[in-house]
């Protein structure tokens, strides 16, 4: 059975049942826990249920959206009206919850984008949430590494908002990182506005106190004029809306230097402050959004079109998926932008999109997997892979007295032969510096080489090595590591393990900082620096500078202080040290 009709009956199950445990799920889909649980975790990011220890869950605020949305399928007779409201929703949270960042202070003005904001922030791991939004907060309560702070108010009839004067000075001394506010009414002449005469001032309250300010506004409500303005138009760093929201108010929008996102099917198109005369359009297909390299670059790269007033940029995920990639790739040539920046890790469609490029007189910069004919902006494969081998080195020798049994490779073949270079690296360092033998070597394809597929590698892979025998994972990225320690922790098999990860992601981070004893170390890509060099090649290429055909991201080891003390009686607490570059 396809994902897609599996997870849509796994919502038919939920809205029948209120709730269902993972055991049930894999009894009825004859699935494993990891393809279930990767179910669950995707249609809790997309705010259709609410994932739970044993299962998942339509209960408070995701169960009441989903069944809305259900209420509001046309074919039962809702009104396509507010099936596309329901739609414009979703797409303004989705774009919202892209701006948080793990560890903000937010602030969320109550309404229904806000609420549909909340049921996106499963995957965060520390926030802090101030909000007037009775049901946001007793979601967010439910996350116990979350900080959930209500602001007072009346409680209004028939509403979740708390509203007046009374939260006003609590406000007065908090400071946070971003605030979201819902407006009524966007104008040039009004500025934001509301129809709550009783929430302007805690609205006002509500700017004062925030570092950055991004307005939610439905498309049916730009060009409106509301009961009272609580904001002029440039008071905000970012509005966002959808596509269908009258030229003419985001002309004046933009006029006022404030940066907009428009969202529409799969793409938004983002504008830049004050933008001159002349203004290139460049498109960016990320690789998919739930993953936090990927996302990293996308931020990398928006970040860098802020600093420059003449791009607009036109977002679309790829959502790892070949038949989205090649949809988002007709759109960019519908929407005519003049360079693309491709994020697409099937290497076989890569030929079918630069086609479709090329003969619409496009050039395209593809990030991390190379596209033929386009310029190239990514790791340096090999050599990521050497620092790494190099490192792996070193830590059996001086932790396993050079003894290494086996290395066990985790490998993706899907995004082809220059990413694999990774490996090849790694193995080229252990060869030289332990004489390992070809028969030593067990190569493992981890599919798309996620963590649920990594695992699984690992563990069948362990189980046919005899128990007692050192054991090293090189890996294709971080997933694949962490795939990699879990099965050894699993299996008890720490103690004889090792892991040399690609990547420093959010969780490889952690296991750093904890100094996880079997975690050699991590090669960093900084993807946080990718959009600097990406935008700069772009422009070159757009104004006819010259442009090398390939640009490396630098890369180095971060290894865990226990790299240094692992077996040896000491300790260490530090969170991590570059120890090559």
């Amino acid at each position: 059975m396809k994902p897609d009709k599996r997870q849509q009956q796994i919502i038919d199950i939920l809205l029948g049942k209120g709730s269902v445990s993972l055991r049930e799920l894999c009894e009825h889909f004859q699935c494993s826990g990891g393809t279930i649980r990767n179910d669950l975790r995707l249609l809790e990011s997309q705010g259709k249920l609410i994932r739970t220890f044993a299962g998942a869950t339509l209960d408070s605020l995701a169960g009441k959206r989903q069944r809305r949305s259900a209420d509001l399928d046309p074919a039962a007779g809702a009104s396509e009206e507010a099936a596309r409201r329901m739609a414009a929703i979703d797409a303004i949270a989705q774009r919202a919850v892209e701006f948080v960042r793990e560890g903000d202070t937010l602030l969320l003005c109550a309404g229904e984008i806000a609420q549909a904001m909340v049921a996106r922030m499963a995957t965060f791991r520390t926030l802090t949430v101030i909000t007037n939004d009775l049901d946001a907060a007793h979601h967010l309560s439910r996350n116990a590494n979350f900080s959930v702070i209500l602001i007072g108010g009346q409680v209004q009839f028939d509403s979740n908002e708390l509203t007046g004067a009374i939260g006003v000075p609590s406000l007065n001394s908090l400071r946070v990182d971003k605030a979201f506010l819902s407006c009524d009414g966007v104008s040039g002449a009004q500025g934001y506005a509301t129809d709550n005469s009783s929430g302007v001032q805690l609205r006002a309250a509500m700017l004062s106190c925030a570092q950055q300010i991004v307005m939610l506004a439905l498309p049916d409500c730009v060009g409106r004029a509301a009961a009272v303005s609580f904001a002029p138009l440039n008071s905000a760093n970012h509005l966002i809306t959808t596509v269908e929201a009258p030229r003419e108010v985001i002309a004046a929008v933009r006029a006022s230097g404030v940066r907009l996102s428009l969202c529409g099917d799969r793409i938004t198109e983002f504008y830049a402050e004050n933008p001159p005369e002349r203004m290139w359009r460049i498109g960016f297909a990320n690789l998919m959004e739930d993953d936090d390299f990927a996302g990293s670059v996308r931020q990398s790269i928006e970040h860098a079109t802020a600093s420059h007033g003449n791009v607009q940029l036109v977002l679309a995920n790829n959502a790892a998926d070949p038949d989205i990639a090649l949809a988002n790739a007709r759109r960019f040539i519908d929407a005519r932008v003049d360079l693309v920046i491709e994020y697409q890790i099937n290497e076989r469609t890569n030929h079918a999109l630069m086609d479709m490029y090329r003969m619409a007189n496009i050039p395209v910069i593809a990030i991390d997997i190379p596209m033929p004919g386009a310029i190239f902006f990514g790791a340096d494969n090999y050599r990521a892979g050497r620092i790494g081998g190099e490192a792996a080195v070193v830590w059996v020798r001086k932790h396993w007295n050079g003894r290494l049994d086996r290395v066990v490779c985790l490998e993706q073949s899907v995004s082809g032969p220059v990413p694999a270079a990774r490996i090849d690296g790694q193995l080229a360092a252990l060869r030289a510096g332990l004489s390992i033998q070809d028969r030593d070597i067990i190569h493992v394809d981890t599919a798309h080489g996620v963590l649920e597929e990594a695992r699984s590698a690992a563990t069948q892979a362990l189980l046919h090595i005899p128990f007692g025998q050192h054991v090293l994972f090189t890996c294709i990225n971080a997933p694949t590591a962490l795939g990699a320690l879990g099965a050894a922790e699993a299996l008890n098999r720490a103690q004889h393990t090792a892991v040399i990860a690609q990547n420093v992601n959010a969780a490889i981070a952690l296991e750093i900082k904890r100094d996880n004893p079997m975690l050699i170390g991590a090669v960093d890509y900084a993807p946080q620096r990718y959009g600097d060099n990406v935008i700069d090649m772009a422009l070159d290429i757009l104004e006819n500078r010259p442009v090398k055909p390939a640009v490396y991201t630098a890369h180095r080891l971060i290894a865990p202080t226990a790299a240094t003390a692992h077996r040896s009686g000491r300790s260490a607490h530090s969170r991590g040290r570059v120890v090559a570059a």
